[in-house]
């Protein structure tokens, strides 16, 4: 450590940048896992080849679980996979949270003096908070927090004085803070908020000046909204979002944990976060109270120093007020606010996505890096001192100020203290990927053990728990499970896909015909990996209509004998109380040969004359499908997850057999499916933004007045 903050400093004197320092120090930490394999941790999973592009269909039908703020960061990521590796383009993402973090708390800093501005870098790019969420795989908060400091400097360049280059900038960084991640976001716009009501107390006397501010940032939040109109008119529309799924357990599941004395000291000394199991540099370092002492000195003496200071006092003071807030807010539930963090929890909507109270942690790092380093300036001034003995003190303090993010943080070196290692896919499942892309008919993979996150002994980290990668490596479609079994909560998932799994699951005793019951989810294979409780799966064997096709190192293949088909056709319809009578039918029938409807549907019951046809079809996009005949009986099946959106025609589907979409064909000539709610809503919300971005283009080069 000491090495490269000698070489550091070293060359920092010879090309006079700060860039050259930062660039050793990621190098320096990422040493050991910059080799070309992938880094799996909890919530980072990189596929060998994933197709981004297709995120361009919208959120809620294709990628459930993803935020559509982040489109264009996986279109860049879709663009790239055909220039760079997929293993590569991750270790540019890990280099870049750690650089920026370092350049843009260097960049925010007000003072002039040098030691200043790279204490606020080392300590936003060093501290436990990007350490245990680099742990947890939280690769796009992380890329959020490293830019956050780029947007907060914008936005106080804008409030100093408004021109068109100063409001693109601000609108360009608040931006990007928000593609990336939109908890950090939203941080952001809270720090924007203090400093804009301290500027305009500060000025409240100057009434051109005050109007003219106001106007700036009314004008800025409009034209935030234009452009962010891709994920802002989808979210807004939608009937419901990932912050449905969050209960009261969310709560206190993903609660800041007190791990030093209390919550609210956990929360000051940057640690809490709610997943244990980790190895923290406070389980090793002894004293490591002393040096967080110490950065909350030069925190707080930077305040009193220039709390009234003419030129930078409102945003001292800013600072000031958000480390209070970060301090509430981030020591949740467990924390001496429990109750008022309760009550914005239940009552304001988006702060449900703040169930994990750490995250405001991000907060406190910034103020460290902020009024930290105006602490270490003060101190700087000392090295012009008369005295001698004053002299060495602040070269002491200054020295101590730059070396403790080394000290406070020292495990982020050595591949984060031996807890994340390199490591490749197994060559099997590359295997039974090339064995599966074979069968050229489109089919979807169901995906065992039933887990959403476990444990795979092939990855070499102490923590080996990680999100389920299956549908993100196999490039046939993957029905895998998203229960997250953390405390009290086994699952949030709303998909009836999940639940029927699930509940296939609970009767797997009673079935033998394990096959045919997937049959309507379009499962022409079964994958069963040898990891964790995989054994307890073993009933697959038993079933009479699974075949076992495959057998490696790491998996069982299994091949369904019933056909399958991604759209079918059927002559009759039968409505049915729940899954358990469909069980029941399913063992003297083939249920795919009649549209069978959850008990409540309006209708009719054919009792004979049924039948099956599979539909010959062109998928045109992953939500336009164009028959290739007119169906000639009378219920066409679906077989992707049940949407009203999917409509043939202009008809709205029924939800066959509780899961997927069935339309009852009346002859009248439509064959197009698509997915409606692309056009109504993704279009235009991306004509709006690209409008918009195009409209600010003009407007920054001078193009377009602005005033």
């Amino acid at each position: 450590i000491d090495l490269v903050f000698f070489m550091s400093l070293y060359a920092s004197a010879k090309t006079k940048t700060p860039h050259i320092i930062y660039v050793i120090i990621t190098v320096a930490v990422l040493n050991h896992l910059l080799f070309p394999k992938y880094i799996f941790t909890l919530d980072m999973i990189f596929p060998p080849w994933k197709d981004f592009l297709n995120t361009i269909y919208g959120a809620e039908q294709f990628f459930p679980m993803w935020i559509s703020t982040q489109l264009p960061l996986y279109l860049s990521m879709g663009f790239l996979e055909y220039l760079l590796q997929m293993w590569l383009i991750q270790k540019i993402i890990l280099f870049l949270i750690l650089f920026l973090s370092g350049i843009s708390a260097y960049h925010l800093c007000p003072s002039e003096l040098k030691s200043a501005k790279y204490f606020a870098g080392l300590i936003y790019m060093i501290n436990p908070f990007v350490y245990v969420r680099f742990l947890a795989g939280h690769w796009k908060i992380l890329l959020a927090y490293a830019i956050a400091p780029f947007a907060i400097k914008a936005f106080i360049d804008l409030l100093e004085e408004q021109n068109r280059k100063r409001f693109i900038n601000t609108l360009f960084w608040t931006t990007l803070v928000g593609i990336f991640n939109i908890q950090i976001l939203i941080l952001t716009l809270g720090v924007y908020c203090i400093l804009f009501v301290l500027k305009i107390t500060q000025i409240r006397k100057e009434t051109q000046l005050r109007s003219d501010l106001i106007k700036t940032t009314f004008l800025l939040g409009i034209s935030y909204i234009f452009l962010n109109a891709y994920w802002l008119l989808p979210i807004f529309t939608a009937e419901t979002t990932i912050i449905n799924q969050m209960g009261r357990e969310d709560l206190y599941i993903y609660a800041t944990k007190p791990s030093a004395i209390n919550t609210a000291f956990t929360t000051a000394s940057m640690y809490g976060f709610w997943r244990g199991g980790y190895l923290y540099p406070k389980d090793i370092l002894p004293y490591w109270h002393v040096f967080f002492a110490f950065i909350l000195f030069l925190a707080v003496h930077g305040f009193i120093s220039y709390y009234t200071d003419k030129r930078i006092s409102i945003y001292v003071k800013g600072f000031g007020l958000t480390a209070v807030l970060g301090l509430i807010l981030g020591s949740g539930v467990y924390g001496p606010f429990s109750e008022g963090f309760e009550s914005l929890y239940n009552n304001v909507s988006f702060f449900r996505g703040f169930r994990d109270s750490h995250k405001f942690v991000a907060l406190v790092v910034l103020v460290y890096a902020y009024l930290g380093s105006l602490g270490v300036a003060e101190f700087e001034k000392g090295f012009k001192a008369r005295e001698k003995r004053e002299k060495i003190l602040s070269m002491a303090i200054v020295t101590l100020a730059l070396i403790t993010p080394f000290i406070y943080s020292f495990t982020m070196f050595n591949g984060f203290w031996g807890q994340l290692n390199p490591v490749d896919y197994p060559e099997d499942w590359y295997e039974v990927n090339e064995y599966l892309n074979e069968d050229v008919q489109n089919f979807n993979v169901l995906f065992f053990p039933w887990h959403g996150y476990m444990d795979f002994k092939w990855i070499p980290n102490t923590q080996k728990r990680i999100l389920n990668p299956a549908a993100n490596f196999f490039d046939k479609p993957v029905i895998k499970g998203e229960n997250v079994e953390v405390g009290g909560v086994y699952t949030q998932s709303t998909s009836p896909v999940q639940q029927y799994v699930q509940f296939l699951l609970e009767k797997q005793d009673d079935i033998d015909n394990f096959g045919k019951l997937v049959s309507p989810l379009n499962v022409k294979y079964v994958l069963l990996t040898k990891e964790v409780d995989y054994k307890k799966y073993f009933f697959l064997f038993n079933q009479t209509d699974l075949v076992l096709v495959k057998e490696t190192e790491n998996f069982y293949v299994f091949k369904n004998a019933h056909e399958v088909s991604e759209m079918y056709e059927v002559n009759c319809v039968s409505p049915i109380r729940n899954w358990s009578k469909l069980l029941e039918r399913s063992r003297t029938e083939d249920i795919t040969k009649r549209l069978y409807l959850i008990e409540g549907s309006s209708a009719s019951v054919t009792a004979s004359g049924c039948g099956k046809r599979a539909v010959s079809y062109e998928k045109e996009s992953p939500v336009k499908y164009e028959l290739k005949e007119e169906p000639s009986m009378k219920y066409l099946v679906f077989t992707q997850p049940y949407s009203k959106d999917w409509e043939l025609g202009d008809r709205e589907p029924v939800k066959a057999y509780g899961i997927v979409n069935a339309y009852e064909v009346d002859g009248n000539g439509s064959r197009e499916i698509r997915y409606e709610r692309f056009y109504r809503v993704y279009l235009p919300a991306y004509a709006i933004s690209m409008l918009t971005f195009l409209a600010l283009i003009f407007v920054y080069f001078g193009f377009v007045r602005f005033k």
